[in-house]
């Protein structure tokens, strides 16, 4: 199973980025219900920036796939002073622990 963040500038939105969390190989995880926090990497604590999906509508595909995307301005993704270090992770319904994303280190 593995969950990968995308972060790129949003077409038509100068300031706005379009975050995206997929995830796959969730085969026996199909039709449960899936949402992602997306965190700010510290060395003392993580900073809870925003959610995305976990309303219920958004779940894991027949193929044990799912994507989930949000546009966000840049202050959502501006986690502290100089350089953010931004991830997702990700809970998926039925399953125990969180899963960790790949992290993106840009100034937003």
């Amino acid at each position: 199973m593995q969950v990968t963040l995308f972060i790129s500038p949003a077409e038509n939105q100068p300031g706005n980025y379009l975050v995206v969390v997929n995830g796959e190989g969730f085969y026996n995880s199909v039709n449960k219900k899936v949402g992602a926090r997306i965190r700010g990497d510290d060395e003392w604590f993580d900073d809870t920036l925003f959610s995305i999906g976990g309303t219920g509508i958004e779940r894991v595909g027949v193929d044990g796939s799912f994507s989930l995307s949000n546009t966000v301005s840049a202050g959502q993704l501006n986690e502290d002073w100089g350089q953010d270090e931004v991830y997702a992770l990700v809970s998926v319904e039925g399953l125990s622990g969180s899963f960790r994303s790949n992290t993106i280190k840009r100034d937003f």
